[in-house]
């Protein structure tokens, strides 16, 4: 592990203002949280009639056109159903509660790809082995604690360390939870033609790396268990929060250590076409091969963030902002799968933390009470057959962002009476 033996001259004065001054902030007068979503607001500016709709129409007419050539679409020769897990630290558990209500629902099919990174990594080898292991997964988001993940570092010690807390629980819970027994039936579904994909990121490429766990699971050189227990502690390792993990490789006989954490950082959810078993040239000339098939998107949070006034100190600014980053690499994501699927033929099926129900804003904290309550939610959605959308979120009219024209804006009545304002 390398540490850091020059801090940047402004994270030190972020550093000595949070840790014993306080530094003061201006104070502002902030729209009350329920007018602060941009549908709740119409602008008076505004002479335009832009169509909040238009992305949706584009695609929905797209779609429509695929749709329509598929008659002159080869044949499938398989059909694929994919699942693919994003990160959401404890949010996790509601990606657990989908997968416990999908069973009882008597609609999970088998699949034959699931991908996962960060908190969906650790879901993604129970998931993959089927409902036999949903017992795991309930367990694990229910019950687990903070202390089972991590140990927060004295703050001296921080500005020395890689990370601001040890990851040296989640470690050991992780060595306790993937078995030789568990890895050997990865090996076997492997050896079946099934795959499972986690992603981490490599911090000295800053790229996204995908590992085909079965392979590893299967490898013949070198401790496999140990290998796969890395890759998975890897990709829920958040970079600054938790430490990195090395990983040694050898290239041209030379051995090196790569460091790798978070897989989130690069995706929050992926699933890529080179994962699917099937010939390029069965695309030529606008064909849909995979038409029948079918991706499964299961997102550990909300499509956008819950609206806040944010605090006028330096670190509550820049963590709103990378938040709303998160959001938007997420959204983006989501868009790139969907349309491969529009693409290839394949279904596409989205479940995420409906907008509406209030969350710990706080991932990181691992409280089993707000854990079982978003397994809940995410149970009873998938278990009534509640839980899928077929389109993203761009597609909802809505989220759209429409040009603004001024300052000026109305909120309905209905809108300002439930946030506690007045109209003129």
């Amino acid at each position: 592990m390398r540490a850091a033996t020059i801090l940047p001259p402004l994270l030190c004065l972020l550093l000595a203002c949070t840790a014993f001054c306080g530094c003061a902030h201006h104070q502002r007068h902030c729209m009350p949280t329920m007018l602060l979503s941009p549908q709740a607001t119409i602008d008076l500016n505004s002479t335009s009639d832009h169509d909040s709709n238009a992305e949706r129409d584009a695609l929905t007419a797209s779609l429509a056109h695929f749709k329509g050539a598929a008659a002159e679409a080869a044949e499938a020769t398989r059909k694929y159903n994919v699942l693919a897990l994003s990160g959401g630290g404890s949010y996790g558990a509601f990606s657990a509660g989908v997968i416990n209500g999908w069973t009882a629902s008597g609609q999970r099919p088998p699949l034959d790809i699931v991908s996962g990174v960060s908190t969906g990594a650790l879901i993604a080898t129970y998931a993959f082995l089927g409902p036999d292991h949903d017992h795991n997964l309930r367990e694990f988001y229910t019950t687990t604690t903070q202390a089972d993940i991590y140990k927060m570092r004295c703050k001296p010690a921080v500005l020395w360390s890689d990370s601001a807390a040890s990851s040296e629980p989640l470690r050991q819970l992780i060595q306790q939870k993937i078995t030789p027994q568990l890895l050997c039936a990865v090996a076997q579904a492997h050896a079946q033609g099934r795959r499972l994909y986690v992603g981490t990121t490599n911090l000295d490429t800053g790229r996204l790396v995908i590992w085909d766990m079965g392979a590893v699971a299967s490898g013949s050189q070198g401790d496999a268990l140990g290998l796969y227990r890395k890759i998975i502690l890897a990709s829920a390792s958040v970079p600054g929060f938790f430490p990195p993990v090395g990983i040694d490789v050898t290239v041209n006989g030379r051995k090196y250590t790569e460091l790798h954490a978070d897989g989130g950082t690069t995706a929050q959810v992926f699933f890529r076409a080179s994962m699917l078993d099937i010939d390029p040239s069965q695309f030529a000339g606008g064909r849909r091969p995979l038409t029948g098939s079918r991706v499964y998107v299961i997102v550990a949070g909300k499509s956008f963030p819950d609206p806040k006034c944010v605090d006028q100190r330096a670190l509550k600014i820049a963590a709103s902002a990378l938040g709303a980053l998160t959001y938007a690499q997420t959204r983006n994501d989501l868009v790139r799968i969907y349309t491969l699927t529009m693409l290839t033929g394949m279904d596409f099926r989205l479940a995420t933390i409906p907008q509406e129900l209030p969350i710990n804003p706080d991932s990181l904290a691992f409280d089993p009470a707000e854990m079982q309550r978003l397994y809940q939610c995410g149970f009873q959605l998938a278990s009534t057959s509640q839980a899928w959308a077929d389109a993203p979120p761009v597609l909802d009219a809505s989220q759209q962002s429409i040009p603004r024209a001024g300052t000026n804006f109305l909120v309905p009545i209905e809108a300002a009476m439930g946030a506690g304002t007045a109209t003129p």
